[in-house]
């Protein structure tokens, strides 16, 4: 279905190759008038752009829907509304290519229905300017999706793994699984007697199977995109300081569709106040 955006772009295109007003609009069966009329920006508009193209800037990742809920505070407008001048001042990112879907299917791990149900945890990789490593890891609680921390380090093994999640239970509780992949840092025998001796279950993926733990697998993938490829660390400080920056962003201020447009953080503060026991939502 050919739009009267797209006859008027055909028309636009045609003039700027040289023929004449008058011969285009006969080819493209238009009136004269069209050719002469200039669209006008409705005024009510006008702040609403302003705002748009603010709210845009700081949050250049994010889509229509997402930046719809970050306007309503100073402008509580409908998604339809934002998705027109979305749509007219093309203001959506390029569309990323899609990749081949894998064939057959795979039984689904059980979802954590409480908090400290399950923890997932996954390395990421970045580099400082100089080209020098760095490792990230990553832990989540699966119900609230509320990142707990993000280790920053040149390189990290088990042992770093134990300290990490020492500090983590003292201050968030005890899980009663840990999801994760079958890295060496977290299959090491010093890490599963640790766990055994705090009565919590290790729970590893299928091998080659990323998507068995893909709470923290998406959660990589925005980390990346939101901070890691928007910055540039001179050093590992630097690097520590913005990336913690950036998580207290995402579990205090960032909408989350799948918590039904909530922050984690207030997912796991309801979750405080409801405690569901932990050890009776996920069978291993």
């Amino acid at each position: 279905m050919v739009t009267p955006v797209d006859r008027r772009r055909a028309m636009h295109t045609l003039i700027n190759r040289g023929l004449s007003q008058r011969a285009t609009c006969r080819y493209l069966d238009l009136s004269r008038r069209i050719a002469c009329y200039a669209l006008k920006q409705p005024a009510k508009d006008a702040a609403l752009l302003t705002q748009l193209r603010a709210t845009i800037q700081h949050y250049p990742r994010f889509g229509y829907r997402r930046v719809a809920l970050m306007l309503v505070p100073d402008f509580p407008v409908s998604t339809k509304r934002v998705w027109r001048l979305w749509s007219q001042h093309h203001l959506a990112l390029p569309r990323k290519r899609s990749h081949r879907r894998r064939c057959g299917s795979d039984i689904r791990l059980p979802q954590a229905q409480a908090r400290n149900a399950v923890w997932c945890l996954d390395f990421a990789h970045d580099a400082l300017a100089n080209a020098r490593k760095l490792k990230l890891l990553c832990v989540l609680d699966e119900h609230t999706r509320e990142c707990l921390a993000i280790e920053v380090n040149q390189r990290m093994g088990s042992n770093d793994v134990i300290t990490t999640l020492s500090r983590l239970m003292r201050v968030y509780g005890k899980p009663a699984y840990l999801r994760s992949d079958n890295g060496s840092e977290f299959t090491a025998n010093a890490v599963i007697k640790w766990l055994r001796d705090r009565h919590v279950g290790p729970h590893f993926i299928q091998p080659g199977s990323p998507w068995q733990n893909g709470f923290v697998e998406s959660f990589n993938g925005k980390l990346r995109d939101e901070c890691l490829n928007r910055e540039w660390f001179i050093n590992r400080r630097e690097a520590q300081v913005v990336i913690e920056a950036w998580r207290q962003y995402y579990n205090h201020e960032r909408p989350h569709s799948a918590l039904g447009n909530q922050t984690p953080a207030a997912v796991e503060r309801l979750a405080r106040q409801n405690p569901i026991c932990p050890t009776q939502t996920l069978s291993a």
